[in-house]
């Protein structure tokens, strides 16, 4: 049997071949290929793939084969699938570790794995369509090609990934070198310059090489889970840069969607004796910082609660550095620039305006002005740091963070009056609904006002009466003893409410009173205040006997004894 046959070989084949008492399309080729699938023993391996590639290509229903040997091969004619014997599957081949994207007659395709044993490669095609499904129906497999050729490599692009003599790097330019000598390939006058990745120089620097021939290969980009923290934190920053690009275009769901997907990425970082210092410190700052412009974007476009989500994670990453300064993550951010001002400083009432904002939109008042509180002394704090440095021992670094704290303490402020307002508002709202429910104790207030106001003002209308019974004229309390004449022409000194003596109100001063004295009238411009009394009858408790109220509980008493009464001289009587 020949390996490594090509798929076209079939394809080209247009006469059918009968097996068993089905027809299958093709000829030739397939015809010996079904014939070893029945009859060969010796190489199972390159059978199963050749099973896979029929399957596939020829659109061959192996469910109405019979196989004629017990046991080679069980056809389950149910479910359409193949079951193979423990003892004859062959070794699990893991994938290539960097798989190539070569240029096959077919369109691209990725090599997924390269067999050890007969040096069979297994290639997935990238571009090809289906032609075996008329109606459009989806292709559930991927379109493979097994083959012992190995086909170039595509041609590399700036931002391909790619395998060269020095490792795996990145190409970031291309450019062309002149020659003379016309036997070379086109390919062979291009310069690459790639960053390489699989190894790197101390702190940040990266490598960078220039390579002509051979040239690189490309290969497939690694995802998420194959990265390490180095490639994880690069990711997270190239996100971070296409995110603040979506940002400055207000378009705040894209941005949103980029920012999240930064965090993502570097959420469950692995680390390991490659991670170096440098490349821990860059983790907690892009995690930092995309956390917080995440948030942003949520409080534009008022989602509340991924908002203060957000917000929180950038808070605990920051009181967890806060809790380690002065070790060498903290000094390799202060090296670099990011100063205890920017990083616990800036950011954090950064996160905690957010964290007010989404509690004063949910109308969580209290919470809202604990947490400015909370912004406004830490603002404060490093603002007055650096107010106490003189302006020749105040860096730019400094500068740049005591304006941006200046700003958010300006927007601390207006949100707590806007919050006090707020909260003063909802009180006298309040306060008018108890009035509401409670009734109207405003009227009752207002007369006792009234009443304090009669008792505690001496300028009342006093008429003095006359020694014939008869009522005089209305004098006012601000007259004096002048103004008053007497028969015996002694002055006299009005009568007034602080020299009246004291008279103790009783009913019995009422029963006394002087049918003959008249009612007066007054032309006084202030007319005294009369207090009006309901009719009330508080001395019906006296008045009626106790048992009155108490009617119906004392006939319930009354037949109660009564029954009991009876049921006991019943007894009796049956004893």
């Amino acid at each position: 049997m020949r390996r490594g046959l090509n798929c076209a070989a079939w394809a080209a084949a247009a006469a059918e071949v009968e097996v068993g008492s089905k027809r299958l399309p093709g000829g030739g080729e397939s015809e010996r290929l079904a014939a070893t699938l029945v009859k060969e023993e010796d190489d199972w391996e390159l059978d199963e793939a050749l099973l896979t590639i029929l399957e596939r290509w020829m659109a061959i229903s192996f469910v109405e084969f019979q196989a004629k040997r017990v046991g080679r091969r069980r056809v389950d004619r149910d479910r359409h699938s193949h079951t193979i014997p423990t003892s004859m599957k062959p070794l699990y081949q893991p994938e290539d570790a960097d798989q190539a994207i070569v240029q096959t007659p077919y369109g691209r395709g990725l090599v997924i794995r390269t067999r050890k044993a007969d040096n069979i490669k297994e290639v997935q095609l990238l571009e090809w369509e289906s032609f075996a499904n008329p109606n459009g129906a989806r292709q559930t497999h991927p379109f493979m090609l097994y083959t012992d050729r190995d086909y170039p490599s595509v041609p590399p692009r700036v931002g391909d990934d790619v395998v060269c003599l020095y490792g795996r790097g990145r190409v970031t330019g291309i450019a062309g070198v002149p020659n003379n000598n016309e036997s070379n390939s086109k390919t062979s006058n291009l310069k690459y310059s790639i960053t390489l990745s699989s190894w790197r120089m101390n702190g940040r620097s990266d490598v960078t090489c220039q390579v002509t021939y051979p040239p690189p290969r490309v290969v497939r980009k690694h995802i998420l889970s194959e990265m390490d923290a180095h490639q994880k934190v690069e990711l997270a920053l190239s996100q971070k840069l296409k995110a603040t690009h979506y940002f400055q275009k207000k378009d705040y769901n894209l941005a949103l969607t980029t920012f999240a997907s930064a965090v993502d990425a570097v959420r469950n970082v692995q680390h390991d004796h490659t991670s170096t210092n440098e490349v821990r410190a860059d983790l907690v700052v892009v995690m930092v910082t995309c956390s917080n412009n995440a948030a942003t974007c949520c409080i534009k476009l008022e989602k509340w609660d991924e908002a203060s989500k957000f917000a929180k994670n950038a808070l605990i990453l920051l009181d967890a550095l806060y809790g380690k300064k002065r070790m060498k993550i903290h000094t390799i951010l202060n090296k670099e620039g990011t100063i205890d001002a920017r990083l616990f400083g800036e950011w954090r009432v950064k996160s905690y305006l957010v964290v007010s904002r989404s509690c004063m939109a949910q109308g969580e008042d209290e919470d809202t002005i604990a947490v400015l509180k909370k912004a406004k002394a830490i603002a404060m704090e490093y603002i007055d740091h650096i107010n106490a440095k003189e302006e020749t021992d105040v860096s730019t670094e400094e500068k740049a963070s005591l304006k941006g704290l200046t700003s958010q303490m300006k927007e601390v402020r207006r949100l707590l009056v806007e919050c006090s307002g707020r909260m003063k508002a909802t009180k006298e709202k309040e306060k008018k609904r108890a009035k509401a429910m409670f009734g109207s104790s405003s009227n009752k207030e207002q007369a006792i006002e009234k009443k304090k106001e009669v008792e505690e003002d001496p300028k009342q209308t006093i008429p003095p009466p006359k020694e014939n019974g008869e009522t005089g004229a209305a004098i006012s309390s601000d007259s004096t003893a002048k103004d008053v004449p007497q028969e015996n022409g002694a002055d006299v000194v009005p009568e007034t409410p602080y020299n009246l003596p004291f008279v103790r109100k009783s009913s019995l001063n009422n029963k006394h009173r002087d049918r003959s004295i008249k009612k007066t009238v007054s032309f006084s411009r202030r007319p005294p205040q009369v207090k009006e009394y309901e009719k009330t009858n508080n001395n019906d408790d006296e008045d009626s006997p106790w048992y009155a109220e108490h009617k119906e509980a004392i006939v319930m008493m009354a037949v109660a004894g009564l029954s009991v009464v009876t049921f006991m001289g019943l007894r009796k009587v049956y004893r």
